[in-house]
């Protein structure tokens, strides 16, 4: 490799390596003050980017969060891709967008977050970002469920109780919002007291 050319890749590398050495410093309040702590400087650490993200998310500066929830979504924090689904759902920062709300809860969900897992089975349910689609509703909310989720415990039941994709199955229902209800979830035990079943 000639001269000039190492020259090339040593300016290009130094700012970079020099924001690692910083963000592997003391704490995220020192990245925040230093100037190399922009959005490009905290790529390689999504953990900072998600946790600046929720900063300013707290701050209701959605805008800024999602830049910086999607660095951290991009480098792979299922964290962040659930906040960003949150936010085109919710239309906070961005136009409300379902379809890309799915897209990033669907990929947080195929990573096994349950949160993830119940909302794309809600989508499914609704029609939200995707065609309707009971079987793929139940899917997601029996993976979301079976790890304990209890609004998922409690869609699936709602499911069962309307007959969507299913049977009705008022036993079936009963089953799901006891699960639910019995982990805490107060709309599964207004569920049951409404059939008579506390």
């Amino acid at each position: 490799m000639s001269d000039s050319r190492q020259r090339v890749l040593r300016l290009r590398l130094t700012p970079w390596l020099l924001a690692l050495s910083v963000l592997s410093g003391s704490s995220f309040a020192a990245a925040q003050q230093s100037p190399l702590a922009s959005p490009q400087s905290l790529a390689a650490s999504p953990r900072l980017a998600y946790r600046k993200g929720e900063e300013l998310a707290q701050k209701k500066d959605y805008a800024a969060a999602m830049r910086w929830y999607r660095i951290a979504a991009d480098q792979g924090s299922i964290e962040a891709q659930v906040a960003l689904g949150h936010l085109y759902r919710n239309g906070q920062g961005v136009q409300q967008d379902f379809a890309t709300a799915m897209h990033w809860y669907r990929s947080a969900a195929e990573q096994g977050n349950s949160e993830a897992q119940n909302t794309v089975g809600f989508f499914y349910v609704n029609g939200m970002g995707v065609a309707q689609d009971f079987a793929q509703a139940m899917r997601w909310l029996r993976k979301a469920a079976d790890q304990g989720n209890e609004v998922a415990e409690r869609n699936i039941g709602m499911l069962y109780l309307n007959g969507l994709g299913v049977p009705i199955d008022r036993a079936e229902a009963i089953r799901w919002f006891r699960k639910a209800a019995a982990a805490g979830d107060s709309d599964s035990k207004e569920a049951l007291r409404m059939l008579g079943a506390t």
